[in-house]
């Protein structure tokens, strides 16, 4: 049986990206005898890669450059030549306003499926003309050459599609079988460096960008020093050292505790009372939906998707204009016991909002034509 030949173009394979992460989670779980999925992208670092793992589950990566370092009528020529040397059944671009380039070159190629993928909701860059002509134009063209639109989010959708247009939503999934945690939790507590039972524990997970909000979190706990909490801190950005010098000056290195780009996220969502999501924008914050699926709270931007909520009772919107209501409302889960939600209904409303992989990939497989 021939396989269906997929190309998935995105920026980089660094393991600290949501969509990466998203890629890859389709790629450990897809069936593999059927589909030979492969990876144009324009960054492939050193440490912190996915590029091990994806070459072991059979995936040939290929490095092209990017468009905005080489400018777009050369990264159009390079992707025309990749595609008259290499042969595929469907394009799926992730690379918002790029998308168009790559699906014409991939349509002069004549590949019949081509798909374009919004996972984000806003674009912070302050263009101005020609920039901001040319985005106009790359979003025209995304929907003249892509024969199918894919967005994380309704917000992700309207975004780079425009209101009202149709598309397929496909939420990122999450791997429920890793959220099971069988260790004591004061055995993992004691592993994120917090042995004290006593001490309530809040979380941000994120990469280290100007749209993640961070220096919000440190207006919160300036504000929640006498309350007996710390904030435990994963990731990695460009910013990473800007906030981690504004904690040292806030004199809050005891209340704020960075722990690193981490793999065991579900780990420290288990140890955690609440999560802290305060982004300026994101496509789906898929950190959102692990924090429900390990029955941890979240405070989520109010500017995000609402399509993030489970309806299990977990999350609060609220504005990022203030830090106020985001203090009063940690004090007021602080002063709360945890709340114990049974596994069997966090994994069924999972399902029910097809973030579970398992329904999550039903809808993969009908876009990429797999039965």
């Amino acid at each position: 049986m021939n396989k269906v030949r997929v190309l998935e173009v995105f920026d980089s394979l660094e393991i600290s990206g949501g969509v990466q992460m998203v890629i890859m989670n389709v790629l450990r779980n897809i069936d593999r005898e059927k589909v030979q999925i492969d990876f144009a992208v324009y960054d492939l670092p050193e440490k912190d890669s996915y590029k091990e793992e994806a070459e072991s589950l059979g995936v040939n990566i290929y490095k092209i450059d990017n468009v905005s370092s080489h400018g777009v009528f050369s990264f159009y020529k390079q992707m025309r030549s990749f595609f008259k040397e290499h042969t595929y059944d469907i394009v799926h671009a992730h690379n918002l306003f790029h998308n168009g380039i790559i699906l014409r070159a991939a349509k002069k190629a004549g590949v019949k499926k081509r798909i374009s993928h919004s996972h984000q909701s806003f674009d912070d860059r302050n263009y101005k003309f020609p920039r901001n002509f040319f985005t106009v134009f790359f979003k025209a063209l995304n929907n003249i050459e892509a024969t199918d639109r894919v967005a994380c989010s309704d917000l992700a959708a309207d975004f780079l599609f425009g209101k009202n247009k149709p598309y397929i939503f496909i939420p990122n999934s999450v791997d429920f079988e890793k959220f099971r945690i069988e260790k004591p939790i004061n055995e993992l507590r004691e592993s994120f460096g917090v042995s004290d039972p006593s001490v309530r524990i809040l979380a941000h997970i994120g990469r280290f960008a100007k749209q993640k909000n961070q220096p919000m979190l440190i207006e919160i706990m300036k504000h929640l020093r006498e309350e007996n909490c710390v904030l435990l801190v994963a990731g990695q950005g460009e910013l990473r050292e800007e906030f981690l010098s504004a904690v040292k000056k806030e004199g809050l290195q005891e209340k704020i505790r960075y722990l690193g780009l981490i793999r065991n996220i579900p780990e420290l969502l288990a140890v955690s009372d609440c999560l802290l999501v305060p982004s300026i924008y994101e496509g789906l914050p898929v950190v959102g939906v692990e924090a429900q699926a390990a029955g941890c709270r979240a405070i989520i931007s109010k500017h995000l998707t609402k399509q993030v909520d489970l309806g299990l009772g977990l999350v609060d919107y609220l504005d990022i204009s203030d830090y106020s209501p985001w203090v009063q409302r940690i004090k007021e889960i602080l002063s709360e016991p945890k709340i114990e939600i049974p596994t069997e209904t966090i994994l069924a409303h999972l399902k029910e909002h097809h973030f579970e992989n398992e329904s999550n990939l039903k809808i993969w497989d009908e876009l990429y034509g797999i039965e």
